[in-house]
């Protein structure tokens, strides 16, 4: 700091030659050897350390402010530079762009909330700036395009009722998963046993590994399902005869129950044909 170089205006205020600022009365205040001005009011080729930081920049080695700005509330100075005196302060850094520009770039969160992420080895088109109490001069938000983005949907719980009816998965299946990730108490009975919850990430990270047998094991699915689909009718008809023949064999004289089963006297090797011609009802 240095002394002013006062004189005194016609009009009665003290000027500083030095720093252009004026006083009412003579100041006791040192100069601080540049032009001072209010906020808001220097050249638009002065800048402070934040507005330098904003387009990354920084002053050079040896650089001297070429004004200043005094904070009365904070008792400090907030020193400008020509941007003629700054050199570049982050090579690496991507473009900068404003927030009122950023086009079909987005943040990370903002690409969180339409499932997508950006790789590890992917790096932002752009970067834009915005303040942070935290830091200094603020921080860069990167910039994504979702072409360069991976599919990355918010985990979800999935039930092992879900597993079956989505991803077609049998018990053996489900099993090979291993335990589920979280355990929920039944909401409708409270002695009902804890319900399985899978993570969807996990499921599909597992099904990712198991790719080909997995594939393999759908198609051997459809198989099955397209030759019961093709003799539905004779399935349930041969279902039915065997309930109601169960029926009427509880109700034959020759049948009775032992301890390993039920017993026929008849046929003791079990029924061939259906129904059964030898059936007579119990005397009661």
């Amino acid at each position: 700091m240095l002394q002013h170089q006062l004189f005194k205006h016609p009009s009665g205020m003290w000027k500083c030659t030095v720093c252009d600022w004026q006083w009412n009365s003579k100041p006791r205040t040192e100069c601080p050897g540049v032009t001072r001005y209010d906020w808001g009011c220097h050249p638009d080729h002065l800048k402070d350390l934040v507005d330098l930081h904003k387009r990354n920049l920084k002053p050079k080695k040896g650089a001297s402010p070429g004004g200043g700005i005094y904070s009365m509330r904070r008792c400090c100075w907030t020193w400008l530079y020509s941007v003629k005196d700054c050199e570049i302060d982050n090579p690496e850094l991507p473009s900068i762009v404003q927030w009122d520009n950023v086009g079909e770039l987005k943040t990370v969160g903002q690409l969180k909330k339409i499932n997508l992420a950006p790789s590890e080895d992917t790096k932002p088109r752009a970067v834009a700036w915005v303040w942070d109490k935290d830091e200094e001069w603020g921080v860069w938000i990167p910039l994504y395009h979702e072409d360069d983005c991976k599919w990355n949907p918010k985990d979800t719980w999935i039930t092992k009722t879900q597993l079956k009816e989505k991803y077609l998965l049998s018990d053996g299946w489900i099993k090979r998963i291993g335990e589920p990730n979280k355990l929920l108490d039944n909401p409708r009975y409270r002695n009902a046993p804890a319900i399985k919850l899978y993570s969807r990430k996990r499921i599909e990270n597992f099904l990712a590994d198991n790719a080909e047998e997995y594939a393999q094991w759908l198609d051997k699915r459809d198989k099955h399902i397209a030759i019961f689909e093709a003799n539905r009718e004779k399935i349930f008809a041969h279902r039915n005869a065997i309930k109601e023949q169960t029926k009427l064999c509880l109700k034959c004289a020759s049948g009775c129950s032992l301890p390993d089963g039920f017993f026929c006297a008849i046929h003791p090797m079990g029924l061939i044909d259906m129904p059964c011609r030898d059936f007579q009802p119990r005397d009661d």
